[in-house]
């Protein structure tokens, strides 16, 4: 049963990362590459109908963190609680953009909260990196010589800046008019290659800093899953190049769930250890075994309806 719920948990937050990533990584642009009101609009559409179904993963996983591993949870909100708490005010912070830029017609209050939108998403896709460097740390047994904000922590942050940025110009390339998609997929083209160097060195220093545990049954494997995770932003690039945005976004989640993987095959077992008794959780997996398919038959379904470009006709939701 503990087996079951690591692995619903690493499906969560990994589903998580991926989906509420292009909002990050949209977030993030909508400034820098919206040169009009229009366009910064149609940015903000095509992300909008997303934004709350793809934070109902990131609810879910705090249930199942709470719920099956409530020691894994007292660790994070102790130890990491430095790095937790700022991340969820930078959360708050970024959907308050959101909720916000619209509310009034103004040219300096939409461009206000542009701003404090592109801000707050890029803070909270570096504090995301800082949480996985750090959980890699302290599975890996290193955490007296990684301090929570320390250079190890600054550049798996750096790193996710680039990746989520890349994964969020992908999915606008999917999703914006045809005008609009191929100024994106250019900024796209050159983002991509700097995602997948950083995750190419974030890994290697992970590797040979002494991070990872000193064995070849976790070495090997976190190796593999940060390295052909690098390769992924490379491969969407060269789909893009072929007009194939749809592939490209597919490759770019698996850059974003890559360095998941690298903490899932470092801290397998410390995960395992953490859960709850198992009363608990067979209490627990009744409930489970009902939201979980919802939440996922849900998100197949919003992908469904709103699965055509931005236009005129389009719902506006923020």
């Amino acid at each position: 049963m503990d087996l079951f719920f690591a692995l619903v948990l690493g499906l969560l937050f990994g589903g998580y990362l991926v989906l509420d990533g292009f909002d990050i990584g949209s977030g993030m642009l909508v400034r820098p590459l919206g040169r009009t009101e229009w366009e910064r609009r149609a940015m903000i559409t095509a992300f909008g109908p997303f934004l709350l179904a793809n934070e109902v993963w990131l609810v879910a996983t705090g249930g199942v963190l709470f719920g099956a591993f409530p020691l894994l949870e007292k660790e994070m909100l102790g130890e990491l609680r430095a790095l937790v708490w700022p991340l969820l005010v930078v959360w708050m912070v970024r959907d308050v953009a959101v909720w916000s830029r619209s509310r009034l017609p103004g040219v300096r209050w939409r461009r206000w909260w542009d701003v404090v939108l592109a801000v707050s998403s890029t803070v909270f896709a570096a504090g995301w990196g800082m949480l996985i460097a750090n959980l890699l740390v302290r599975f890996g047994g290193g955490g007296a010589d990684f301090p929570v904000y320390g250079w190890f922590s600054l550049l798996w942050a750096v790193t996710m800046v680039a990746v989520f940025a890349g994964h969020g110009a992908v999915f606008l390339t999917t999703r914006l008019p045809q005008v609009l998609a191929a100024a994106v997929a250019l900024t796209a083209r050159r983002v991509l290659p700097a995602g997948a160097g950083l995750l190419t060195v974030a890994t290697v220093v992970t590797v040979v800093a002494g991070v990872l545990p000193q064995r070849t049954g976790a070495l090997v494997p976190a190796a593999l899953a940060g390295l052909v995770a690098s390769a992924a932003p490379l491969a969407a690039r060269a789909l893009l190049d072929k007009g194939r945005s749809g592939p490209a976004l597919a490759m770019t989640a698996g850059a974003v769930v890559g360095p998941l993987l690298v903490v899932a095959t470092t801290g397998a077992d410390s995960v395992r250890t953490a859960a709850a008794d198992m009363a608990s959780l067979s209490a627990l997996g009744g409930i489970t075994a009902v939201v979980l398919p919802v939440v996922m038959i849900g998100q197949v379904y919003l992908w469904w309806v709103f699965r055509h470009r931005v236009d005129d006709r389009s719902v506006v939701f923020f």
